[in-house]
C-alpha cells in the first residue's frame, strides 16, 4: 500500500510542476539545449525525470514524421504487427517549433507491455556485467523474443525483474501522452532501441522510433477520449508503480545524460544504419569511396588532378592549403596563363589535402573533443572552369550519392541560398531550388541566408551562393528542423559552390563572365555514412592507428567512441587527438613542412608536442619513450596508394626522423618547462599562505587577495601571470590547456585574459617562400572580359621582351605600338591629360563601369594603367622585378614604375609626365636597359647558384653518408665480437642506428627567389646547418664558371619535351604552359639536345625559365654572397651581388680595412673602443662579402678573447698581490693605535684591489678599527670599519664617512659598523688629511663625553 502511496504522490507532484511550468514556457526562447529550461524553473529537473521513467514504460511505435500535428493513432493487438492508421492532417511548409505540439493517444496491451519490461531488465541486468559483448546481447534478445508466445517468467530472466504476482487488468486507467518539451533520451530506452533494431529479424512486434530533441509529454487520467477495440487493456498504474519501485536507478539517473546530445545520436543511429544497410549489400572502404567519386567524374569527361601540397607555396595569404579551391585560384582569378595544362582545363576532379591548424579556419584546439573536428581532412571535389553549371553539378551530386554510393534519398536534406539582408543586390537563387524540385520533395528543400548559403573565397574575389546536401543518421523522421543545428545526427556532407560574382574592394557584387563550380566533400564524413559509423573516428581512416596504439600500449583501454562527460578519463579524446595529428604531421612533413618555431612549421611543431602531451597525460607514457613517430606507418598503409611520396620508404624514413628528432627535444624542454613551472608556482603560492594583495592590472602574483569577478568575496589565493604562461607556451611549447591543467592541480589561477592579449599580439604567419611587390592596381576578371567582349580588346602580344641586347653592345631599341585602353584602377577612360597646377583629366562623360570609385583620389601624382597593343617590358613574374622606363609620342610622356600581367593584359603602371594620352594614339616605348641588363646578371647568377649550391652539398651529403656507413660497419663488427649476455643490448643499438642512417633524405630544393638590380635573392631546403668552408666552395665555384666564359643559351621547347632532359631545374609547383623556355649555361648545349638521357646535375646549368638573361657568364663579372641565414627550420636564404655592384662593395670592405687595419698590428686594451667599432659596422652592414667579413669577426674574436685573457691575468696577480699586502700591513706592530689609517701607494686598483685588502687584513687583525685608501687613475676609493678598538666611543662608520667626504665632494655610504666612500684620484691627500682631523674631533668629543659621566656619577 505504501508503495502506491509513493507513486501516486509522485504523480500529483508532476501535475504540479508542470503547471508551474507552463507559466514559464512562453519566456523560454527554444533552443536544442536544456540549459534555459534548467534556468527557468529549478524542480524542471524531477519532472523531467518522473517523465523519463513513465516514457521508459510507454514510448511505442510511431512511424511518421515528426512534423504533423494532431496525429492520433490507434495500436490493435490483434496482428503480429502493430498497425498505424493516421487520422490527422498534415501541415506541410510551416518548419516552427511550435508545430511540434501533437496529441498521440497510445494502448498498450499488457503482455506487450510486459515484454518490452523483459528486455529492458535483461539489458539492465546485463549493463552490469564487466565482459558484456553485442554479439551475446543480441543473441540471448533474439532468443528471448522467439519465446514471445510462450509465458515466459520473469524469474527465469533477470535477477532484477519483476515479481511473478500478476497484475491486475481491472478497473486500470488510460494514460493518455500529450507530449511536452523535454531534451534527449536515456540510455536504458536507447539500449532497447538498438538491440531491437539489431534483432529486427525477430522482434518486429517490439520496435521503437525515438524523435527528434524537442518532444512534449502529459499525462491525464481521461479514458473517455481513447477511441480502443474491447480487447485491448492500457499499461495502468500498479504496473507502472511496479516498474518504478523495481528500478529505483532510473529515478537516480544523472541528469546530465540530457545534454548528451552525442550520446543520443550514437546510439539512435546504430539502429539506423541497419535499415540503411538495406540499401547498401557491401560496405565500402575508403579508398573505395574514394575512387568510386574520381571515376564517376572522370566518366563524365573530368580530368583527374593530383592533390597539390598542403603548402601554398606561390600563395601568401594561406598558411596551410585548406580548400580544394586552392590550387585552382589562379584559374578563378583569371590569372592563369592559358596554354599551360591548368590554362586549358575545363572541367576537374581531384581529391585534396587539407589542413586547418591556423589562420581563418582552425580546428587544432577542437580536435578530439567530439567526433567531426579534424586538422587534416581529404576534400573530394568537381569543377567546372565556365562549362557546366547548376543543373548538370546538381544532377551530377544527386546521381553520385543515391545511384553510385545508394545513399537512401529520403534521408537527404538540401539547403539554397534564401536572400540575405547583408547582400541587398544577391536575391533568393530560385533557379537552384526549382532544380532540386526535381530530385527531392519541397519540404526537404531549405532556404538559409548569407552565413550558411553564400561562399566567397576572401574578402574580395570569386564568390557565390551555394547549395549544401544534407544527411539525417536516423532517418524516419522529419528532421528538416535539425539541419544546420550543429545537431551530430543531421550533418552536411556536399557542398556545391556556383561562382557567379567577382566581388570588389566596394563590396559591389558584379558577374563573372564565365561562371564556374566548386564542390567539395569530406571524404572522412562520406566514408562513415557509407561504413554506417557513427563518426569519422570509426572509419578504416583511423581504426588502424587506433590499433597501432593499443598494439604499442596494452594497458589502455580499447576506443570506444566516448566523448564529454561519457569519457571520464579522457582516454577516447586522447586517441582522437594523437589519430589526427599523426595523419596531419605525417602529410605536412612529407610535403615540406619540418618543425620550428616560424609559421606554419611552428603550427606543426605545436600539433607534433600536443600529441605527445596528450599521450604522456592520458596514456601515462613515461618521458623516456618514444613512441609517436612509430604511427607514420599506420599513416602510410591508410593514404599511401592514394598518395603515392607515402609509399617511398625514403621519405617514411626521412619524415619518422624528422617527428622522432622532435619527440626527442620536446622530452628535454617538457622537464626545463616543468621545473620552471614549479620555480613559479613556488612564487605564486606566497599569495596562498599570506594574506596578499592582488594587482588588479596586471594579475601579479604577489602578496594579496585575488578578487574573483564572480564572486563578492576575496578568497587568499596565488596567480599564475599570463605572461609566465606566454613564455612557457613560446619556450617550452607548453599548451595553455597543460599549463590550465597544472595550474589547478597546485590550486593556482591562472590569468588566462593576459595570456590571450599576448597571444594575439604572437605572430604565427612569416612570408617565407614568396616575395611580394607592391601593386598599385588589380583588374579583375569582370574588367578583363569587359575589354574583350565590349571594348574589343585582344590580350597583349609581349614576346617582344626577349629581343634586346643582353651583351656588351648598347640598347636604342623603341618599339612602335598602340595604346589601347587607359585604366585607373576602376574605369576605362578615353583620355587623360596633365596639368601642372591641379589634376586635369578630360575624361569621356561616358565610363565603362557606372557608379565607380577612383582610386586616384590624391591630386597629387595620380597613377594609371596603360594596356598597349604590344609591348618589350617585362612585367614581374617567377621572382624577376619588372622594367621600368617610358612610354611616349610627340605629344606626352608617360614615366612606367611598374608592370602587372593580369589576365592576358600587361598593365603599364605609371604617371603622366606631360602632355595627354588618349585611347588608340601611337606610341613607342624606351625601356630601361641598363636596369634590365643588372637584373639580367643577377637573375643568370641565380641559375649558377641553383646549379652549384645542389652539387656542392649533394657531395656534402654524399660524404656524411659514406661516414655513417663507415661507423655503422665497425659498429656491426664489434658487436659481433661481443659476448652472448650483450646481445640484446647491441641488437636493440643496431637497430637504433639503422634507423637514424636511413632516416635522412637528400633535399636541396628551391623555396623561394627574388632578382633585382640591386642583389639576388635565393631560398632553399637543407637538412643542416652550411658551414663557412662549404659556403666558400660554392662562391669560388661560381665564379669559376664565370670566369669560363660559359654562353647563356634560351630555347623555346615543348614541354613534355624539355622534361627528358635528365638534370633539368624546376619549380614543379609552378604551372608552366605547353611551350616553355629552357635555359642552358653550358658551351655546347646541341650535345645536351642530343643526349637527354646523361644526368647533368653536375655538369651543367639547365632550368625552366621565363625571364631575362645574360648572353654569356663572362658579363656577370664578379659573385659575392653578402649574408647567409636560416629563415625556418631546414629553409635557408642566400643573398648576393654581381657586377658593378659587387665591385662597389668590394671597394667598401678594402676601405673599411684600411681604415681600421691598425688593430690588427698591435691589439691590446686601449684599442678595444675601435675594436668594437669595426665589429659593430661588419655585423650592422649586410652588403659586405660574407667570407671576407666572416673572417675578420673570427680574427676580431680572437683579439677580444686574447685582450680579456690578459686582463684577467692582470687582475688576479693584481688581487695575489693586494692579498699579500693586506696580510702584511696586518702583522706589522700598531700598539696604542685605536684607528689605523692608511693609504696604499704601493697598488693601484679599485674598489675591488681594496676589497681584497681588507680580507686579508681582517683574517690577521680581528680586533683593531682601520680607514684604508687606495687609488686608481681616475677615482680614489676609501673604506671604514669599526671592530673592538672603537667599540664605546660612540663613532658610528656612516655618520664619520660622511663628515669625511663631504667636504671633498665626494659620495659615502654604509652602515653603523662599516661604510664606503669614492672621490676623485687629485683628492687623495686632501682625504687622508680629512680623516685624521675628524678622528681627532670624534676622540676628543668622546673624552668630553666620558668626563661628564664620571662627574655625574660622583654627584650620585
Amino acid at each position: 500500500m505504501n508503495s502506491y502511496i509513493f507513486f501516486f504522490r509522485f504523480v500529483i507532484l508532476y501535475f504540479l510542476l508542470l503547471t508551474e511550468q507552463k507559466k514559464n514556457f512562453k519566456k523560454i526562447k527554444y533552443t536544442n539545449s536544456i540549459d534555459n529550461l534548467k534556468a527557468s524553473n529549478k524542480l524542471f529537473r524531477n519532472r523531467k525525470v518522473l517523465c523519463s521513467c513513465i516514457r521508459s514504460v510507454l514510448v511505442s511505435n510511431i512511424n511518421t514524421h515528426e512534423k504533423k500535428k494532431g496525429i492520433i493513432w490507434n495500436i490493435s493487438n490483434k496482428s503480429k504487427n502493430w498497425s498505424i492508421k493516421n487520422n490527422s492532417r498534415n501541415n506541410r511548409n510551416n518548419r516552427s517549433y511550435n508545430n511540434c505540439n501533437k496529441k498521440r493517444l497510445i494502448k498498450i496491451k499488457r503482455r506487450r507491455y510486459l515484454k518490452l519490461y523483459r528486455v529492458y531488465s535483461f539489458l539492465f541486468n546485463e549493463e552490469k556485467k564487466k565482459k558484456n559483448t553485442v554479439l551475446k546481447v543480441q543473441t540471448n534478445c533474439s532468443n528471448l523474443f522467439k519465446k514471445e508466445t510462450k509465458n515466459v517468467s520473469f524469474t527465469s530472466i533477470s535477477s532484477t525483474s519483476l515479481s511473478s504476482t500478476r497484475v491486475s487488468t481491472k478497473n486500470t486507467s488510460a494514460i493518455q501522452l500529450n507530449i511536452k518539451l523535454i531534451n534527449s533520451r536515456y540510455m536504458l530506452i536507447k539500449r532497447v532501441c538498438d538491440i531491437s533494431q539489431a534483432c529486427g529479424s525477430v522482434n518486429k512486434n517490439i520496435i521503437f522510433y525515438l524523435h527528434h530533441n524537442w518532444i512534449y509529454r502529459h499525462l491525464t487520467k481521461k479514458k473517455s477520449s481513447y477511441s480502443s477495440s474491447s480487447s485491448s487493456t492500457y499499461c495502468d498504474t500498479k504496473v507502472l508503480t511496479l516498474f518504478a519501485l523495481k528500478n529505483k536507478d532510473l529515478l537516480k539517473m544523472d541528469t546530465s545524460r540530457m545534454n548528451s546530445n552525442d550520446d543520443d545520436n550514437k546510439l539512435n543511429n546504430l539502429g539506423s544504419s541497419i535499415s540503411n544497410n538495406k540499401l547498401n549489400n557491401s560496405v565500402l572502404t575508403s579508398e573505395e569511396v574514394r575512387n568510386k567519386f574520381l571515376k564517376y567524374f572522370e566518366d563524365k569527361n573530368h580530368t583527374i588532378v593530383e592533390s597539390a601540397s598542403v603548402i601554398p607555396y606561390n600563395d601568401n595569404t594561406l598558411l596551410f592549403t585548406n580548400a580544394g579551391m586552392n590550387q585552382f585560384k589562379k584559374i578563378f582569378l583569371g590569372n592563369i596563363d592559358k596554354n599551360s595544362e591548368f590554362g586549358k582545363l575545363k572541367r576537374a576532379v581531384d581529391t585534396q589535402k587539407c589542413i586547418r591548424a591556423g589562420g581563418k579556419h582552425n580546428d587544432l584546439d577542437d580536435v578530439g573533443k567530439d567526433v567531426y573536428h579534424h586538422t587534416f581532412f581529404e576534400m573530394l571535389g568537381n569543377w567546372s572552369f565556365g562549362d557546366y553549371f547548376k543543373k548538370e553539378s546538381i544532377a551530377y551530386a544527386w546521381d553520385l550519392l543515391t545511384n553510385v554510393y545508394k545513399i537512401n534519398p529520403d534521408r537527404l536534406y538540401v539547403t539554397y541560398f534564401g536572400g540575405d539582408k547583408q547582400l541587398s543586390n544577391c536575391t533568393e537563387d530560385i533557379e537552384t531550388k526549382n532544380i532540386w524540385l526535381q530530385y527531392v520533395n519541397e519540404e526537404r528543400i531549405l532556404p538559409f541566408g548569407m552565413k550558411e548559403n553564400f561562399w566567397e573565397m576572401a574578402e574580395t574575389g570569386p564568390c557565390g551562393p551555394c547549395s549544401e546536401i544534407h544527411y539525417d543518421r536516423i532517418g524516419n523522421r522529419d528532421a528538416s528542423s535539425l539541419v544546420n543545428m550543429d545537431d551530430s545526427s543531421v550533418l552536411e556532407i556536399w557542398n556545391i559552390v556556383f561562382m557567379q560574382y567577382n566581388k570588389d574592394e566596394h563590396k559591389n557584387m558584379n558577374k563573372l563572365p564565365y561562371p564556374c563550380i566548386d564542390t567539395g566533400m569530406g571524404l572522412e564524413r562520406i566514408t562513415s555514412i557509407l561504413q554506417n559509423v557513427n563518426s569519422n573516428y570509426d572509419t578504416d581512416l583511423f581504426i588502424p592507428i587506433f590499433k597501432e596504439i593499443k598494439k604499442m600500449f596494452p594497458s589502455i583501454p580499447e576506443y570506444q567512441g566516448k566523448v564529454n562527460e561519457e569519457d571520464i578519463n579522457k582516454i577516447d579524446y586522447a586517441y582522437r587527438v594523437i589519430s589526427d595529428h599523426i595523419r596531419c604531421v605525417t602529410v605536412a612533413i612529407s610535403d615540406g613542412c619540418i618543425p620550428s618555431n616560424e609559421g606554419r612549421n611552428y603550427v606543426i611543431r605545436r600539433i607534433i608536442r600536443r600529441a605527445i602531451r596528450v599521450g604522456k597525460q592520458y596514456f601515462n607514457i613515461k618521458s623516456d619513450v618514444l613512441w609517436f613517430y612509430k604511427l607514420v606507418d599506420a599513416v602510410s598503409d591508410i593514404l599511401g596508394n592514394c598518395f603515392k611520396d607515402l609509399k617511398n620508404e625514403k621519405k617514411i624514413n626521412y619524415i619518422k626522423n624528422v617527428i622522432k628528432q622532435e619527440e626527442m627535444l620536446f622530452n628535454k624542454t617538457l622537464e626545463k618547462g616543468v621545473e620552471q613551472f614549479n620555480k613559479i608556482i613556488k612564487k605564486c603560492q606566497i599569495g596562498k599562505d599570506t594574506a596578499v594583495r592582488s594587482n588588479a592590472n596586471d594579475g601579479t602574483c604577489i602578496n594579496g587577495s585575488f578578487k574573483d569577478d564572480n564572486s563578492h568575496s576575496n578568497k587568499q589565493v596565488g596567480t599564475f601571470r599570463g605572461k609566465d604562461a606566454f613564455d612557457l607556451y613560446t619556450s617550452y611549447g607548453f599548451p595553455i590547456d597543460l599549463i590550465e591543467i597544472m595550474c589547478e592541480e597546485k590550486k593556482i589561477k591562472l590569468n588566462i585574459q593576459e595570456f590571450n592579449d599576448l597571444f594575439k599580439k604572437h605572430q604565427l604567419v612569416s612570408d617565407t617562400n614568396n616575395f611580394k611587390i607592391t601593386k598599385f592596381f588589380d583588374l579583375p576578371v569582370e574588367k578583363a572580359h569587359e575589354l574583350k567582349s565590349i571594348h574589343k580588346i585582344n590580350a597583349t602580344i609581349d614576346d617582344h621582351k626577349y629581343i634586346w641586347n643582353n651583351n656588351e653592345l648598347p640598347n636604342d631599341m623603341k618599339l612602335k605600338t598602340v595604346v589601347k585602353a587607359i585604366y585607373d584602377g576602376n574605369s576605362f577612360l578615353k583620355n587623360i591629360s596633365f596639368s601642372n597646377n591641379t589634376r586635369s583629366n578630360s575624361i569621356d562623360s561616358e565610363r565603362s563601369s557606372s557608379n565607380s570609385n577612383n582610386t586616384n583620389d590624391s591630386k597629387e601624382n595620380p597613377k594609371y594603367a596603360l594596356i598597349l597593343n604590344e609591348t618589350n617590358f617585362y612585367h614581374e613574374n617567377g621572382g624577376q622585378i619588372y622594367d621600368i622606363g617610358y612610354i611616349q609620342n610627340e605629344h606626352m610622356k608617360f614615366d612606367v614604375l611598374n608592370v602587372q600581367k593580369i589576365n592576358d593584359y600587361v598593365l603599364h603602371i605609371g604617371q603622366l609626365i606631360h602632355g595627354t594620352i588618349k585611347t588608340n594614339d601611337t606610341v613607342e616605348t624606351l625601356v630601361n636597359y641598363d636596369r634590365r641588363k643588372l637584373i639580367a646578371c643577377n637573375h643568370t647568377a641565380t641559375h649558377l647558384l641553383n646549379f652549384v649550391l645542389r652539387k656542392v652539398l649533394m657531395d656534402q651529403f654524399e660524404n656524411v653518408k659514406k661516414e655513417k656507413d663507415n661507423e655503422k660497419r665497425e659498429n656491426t663488427t664489434n658487436d659481433e665480437s661481443k659476448q652472448v649476455t650483450n646481445c640484446v643490448i647491441s641488437k636493440t643499438q643496431q637497430e637504433t642506428s639503422n634507423e637514424e642512417s636511413t632516416c635522412s633524405i637528400f633535399d636541396c630544393e628551391q623555396k623561394g627567389s627574388l632578382v633585382d638590380e640591386e642583389k639576388l635573392r635565393f631560398d632553399f631546403s637543407f637538412f643542416e646547418n652550411i658551414s663557412i668552408e662549404l659556403i666558400k666552395k660554392i662562391e669560388d665555384e661560381i665564379n669559376e664558371i664565370i670566369e669560363q666564359k660559359l654562353s647563356v643559351v634560351v630555347k623555346t621547347m615543348d614541354l613534355a619535351e624539355s622534361k627528358k632532359i635528365k638534370g633539368l631545374r624546376a619549380i614543379f609547383e609552378e604551372d608552366y604552359a605547353d611551350n616553355v623556355n629552357v635555359v642552358f649555361i653550358n658551351k655546347d648545349v646541341d650535345s645536351i639536345l642530343k643526349n637527354p638521357q646523361v644526368n647533368y646535375t653536375k655538369i651543367c646549368s639547365i632550368e625552366l625559365c621565363g625571364g631575362t638573361h645574360i648572353a654569356n657568364t663572362e658579363f656577370i663579372k664578379k659573385f659575392i654572397i653578402t649574408s647567409e641565414e636560416s629563415i625556418g627550420k631546414g629553409i635557408y636564404r642566400f643573398t648576393a651581388v654581381t657586377n658593378k655592384r659587387a665591385e662597389e662593395i668590394s671597394k667598401k670592405f678594402d676601405d673599411l680595412y684600411e681604415k681600421y687595419k691598425h688593430i690588427f698590428n698591435d691589439p691590446n686594451e686601449n684599442e678595444l673602443t675601435q675594436i668594437h667599432a669595426y665589429k659593430r659596422v661588419l655585423k650592422e652592414d649586410k652588403f659586405l662579402p660574407y667570407i671576407k667579413k666572416n673572417n675578420i669577426l673570427q680574427k676580431i674574436e680572437i683579439i677580444e678573447k686574447n685582450i680579456v685573457e690578459k686582463n684577467k691575468n692582470m687582475q688576479k696577480e693584481l688581487f695575489n698581490n693586494a692579498t699579500n699586502l693586506g696580510k702584511s700591513y696586518a702583522l706589522e706592530n700598531k700598539n696604542n693605535t685605536v684607528l689605523d689609517i692608511k693609504l696604499f701607494n704601493e697598488l693601484n686598483g679599485n674598489q675591488k684591489v681594496l676589497e681584497k685588502i681588507v680580507q686579508s687584513y681582517n683574517k690577521n687583525n680581528k680586533s683593531l678599527s682601520y680607514f684604508f685608501i687606495i687609488s686608481d687613475q681616475s677615482n680614489t676609493y676609501c673604506v671604514f670599519e669599526i671592530k673592538d678598538s672603537l667599540k664605546n666611543k660612540n663613532i658610528q662608520a656612516n655618520s664619520f664617512m660622511k663628515d669625511v667626504m663631504q667636504p671633498l665632494g665626494g659620495h659615502s655610504g654604509g652602515s653603523k659598523s662599516k661604510s664606503f666612500g669614492s672621490t676623485t684620484t687629485d683628492k687623495v691627500g686632501d682625504l687622508k688629511k680629512n680623516v685624521e682631523k675628524e678622528k681627532k674631533k670624534y676622540l676628543l668629543k668622546n673624552v668630553i663625553v666620558n668626563k661628564k659621566k664620571k662627574k655625574i656619577k660622583k654627584k650620585k
